[in-house]
């Protein structure tokens, strides 16, 4: 926890005061009461037999209060000063608050008690805790009636844990009432008998105040220790503390804590606000989740790192004042992508460049010279963002260095020496065999995902209907093996390459299936209105089309004969659209925006 925190005991006794008093709060993002009741069960069982609970977490409050606070369910409203906000254990000390003052109208837990039970089939070796579930008739009774009968609760063996509460004590009066139909009446005339039967209450009545106050004192010592930051925590490391210790099944992600922040500080609420920009912006959530693209631009614009750490220390009133230059900036961040011929969050090699994009532009104009030089200095930054692995690691950090240095340079304050991503001795572009031995392009590497972006990027049309890629139908095209999957594998290749990858329809996928490169190029051709369309189809991917007809045709034996044949062609073709794919990226991350028949044309004069 550090050396600012310290442990420290308290027991129920002083919770429940401090609960009372007001002094002790619940942060504004925590959630609701989660826990079932079996799990409030669980926990009262514990106390009664004076067993370890977990440790909870409360900051201290100082002068004024970090976070917009409310008081524990059921708990009263009062004027007295804040002194502690509670971080973790809201579940735990609501419960328990609430079964000890019995306010909560679904149900009541009582502690059972085996001596006490005239059902001889209870005969638990100790006592227990008990729930009895509780309903409400149109009337506004209480049901099952017995539940506020004393003397019914009596006969069952159970005492209401509100008699254990170490703030009050009803003891006495309840013991009377649970045990007042047991008092001789004016029918027993006997005078022995009469005594006999009212010292036999009398020591009934001993017996049930001493089981209670056993249980009530060993609930008003009981210990519920914390951890206790001290006023002087920033926040940003309180909440962390929080998120980390926080064990709910859902815990609160950093997006919750500030959304809770946000409308206590400013009234606002986030979720409508992001739901206003899905509507202005819808294409955006096809590239990344809104929480994430709205959190992280913010952040930067205010100069935060674009993490959880960021997110915490943003002034919340400027986040809001923020929100049209923001959305401005997202727009201009999905037009560049689209720009890029990227159409969705599958085929995007890396989101983390979209919010710092959008940070750049958010200030930016939307016409003339200007948006035409800045566009392309963002354009070359997406791109070597894509191609080397510079987010790989620390990437909120990373980002953030560069977003720096790119608002220097746009500013023309600073060079290309402030933006990392630039530095080619760092994050050098990957050479020739990077390329080839990048991964399949339906992998989240980003390296393969560029190449996948570098071979769509003039148009991919298919190859039998001739249709370009768009974003109306990127989703239903299908990852092809150019050189068939089933082919190179009877051979012993290696097919999931990302240099091997095309996206194409579906239906032109099955058609291909197993059909040598060669053979469907030329049922390709015989279908098409003029032969040369194949060759443009082919290209429009960067995939080399005279490689592809110069192929053979695999008639071999699977194993090493087929391997023979296949390994020349295959290497020839991957030698060959590497050099395409290199050609582009270095024009791309140059910030140009290369014409296809520039490409094929260097390519082929090297080659």
């Amino acid at each position: 926890m550090g050396a600012g925190s310290e442990a420290q005991n308290r027991t129920v006794k002083d919770w429940l005061v401090s609960i009372d008093r007001g002094q002790l709060r619940l942060p504004s993002f925590q959630r609701g009461v989660a826990w079932e009741p079996k799990r409030v069960v669980s926990m009262l069982n514990t106390i009664i037999h004076d067993l370890p609970l977990g440790v909870a977490l409360v900051l201290n409050v100082g002068d004024k209060e970090q976070f917009v606070s409310r008081p524990l369910v059921s708990a009263p409203e009062t004027t007295e000063a804040v002194t502690e906000h509670l971080l973790d254990g809201q579940q735990r000390l609501t419960a328990l608050y609430r079964a000890l003052r019995d306010n909560d109208r679904k149900q009541t837990y009582f502690v059972h008690f085996p001596d006490l039970d005239d059902e001889p089939r209870n005969d638990d070796e100790e006592p227990s805790i008990r729930i009895e579930k509780r309903w409400e008739s149109r009337d506004g009774t209480m049901y099952p009636l017995w539940v506020d009968s004393p003397e019914e609760c009596l006969r069952r063996g159970l005492v209401p844990v509100r008699l254990l509460d170490p703030s009050r004590d009803e003891t006495t009066s309840w013991v009377e009432a649970a045990t007042g139909h047991l008092e001789p009446g004016d029918d027993v005339t006997d005078i022995a008998q009469y005594r006999a039967m009212s010292t036999g209450v009398t020591e009934l009545r001993d017996h049930l105040k001493k089981v209670i106050s056993d249980k009530r004192e060993t609930v008003r010592h009981f210990n519920l220790p914390y951890l206790r930051l001290p006023a002087s925590t920033s926040k940003d490391v309180a909440l962390s503390v929080f998120v980390n210790m926080n064990t709910n099944a859902k815990p609160l992600k950093a997006y919750d804590i500030v959304v809770a922040e946000l409308e206590g500080a400013t009234g606002r609420r986030l979720k409508e606000m992001e739901a206003g920009l899905d509507l202005e912006l819808p294409r955006l959530a096809g590239y990344l989740s809104l929480d994430s693209a709205v959190l992280q631009t913010s952040a930067l614009l205010q100069g935060k790192l674009p993490n959880q750490r960021g997110f915490y220390e943003m002034d919340y009133a400027v986040f809001v004042d923020n929100w049209d230059r923001m959305t401005r900036g997202l727009r201009r961040a999905v037009q560049i992508v689209e720009s890029m011929r990227i159409f969705d969050g599958e085929r995007l090699p890396s989101v983390i460049p979209i919010p710092v994009i959008a940070a750049l532009l958010a200030h930016e104009a939307e016409d003339g010279d200007r948006r035409a030089t800045v566009d392309k200095i963002v354009r070359r930054y997406a791109w070597r963002s894509f191609f080397t692995n510079r987010y790989e690691a620390t990437a909120a950090t990373r980002a953030y260095a560069d977003f720096r240095g790119l608002t220097a340079l746009l500013a023309g304050d600073g060079n290309e020496v402030d933006v990392p991503v630039f530095d080619d001795e760092l994050y050098p572009l990957p050479t020739l065999r990077d390329l080839k031995a990048a991964g399949w392009a339906k992998s989240k590497q980003s390296l393969a995902r560029a190449i996948l972006a570098a071979s769509n990027f003039f148009g991919a049309r298919d190859f039998a209907d001739d249709t370009p890629l768009s974003r109306e139908n990127v989703a239903k095209r299908e990852y092809h093996h150019i050189f068939p999957n089933q082919l190179l594998s009877e051979a012993g290749i290696d097919s999931m390459l990302a240099l091997n990858c095309a996206l194409i329809t579906w239906k032109t996928n099955r058609s291909i299936g197993r059909l040598d490169p060669l053979k469907y190029l030329e049922k390709r051709a015989e279908n098409a209105p003029d032969p040369r369309d194949v060759k443009d189809r082919l290209e429009s991917h960067l995939v080399p089309y005279e490689i592809i007809a110069k192929s053979g045709s695999y008639d071999q034996p699977v194993g090493a004969e087929l391997r023979a044949a296949v390994q020349p062609d295959f290497d020839a073709f991957l030698d060959k659209r590497a050099a395409l794919v290199s050609d582009f990226m270095r024009a791309v991350c140059d910030g140009r925006q290369p014409h296809l028949r520039d490409i094929l044309e260097t390519v082929a004069e090297v080659h």
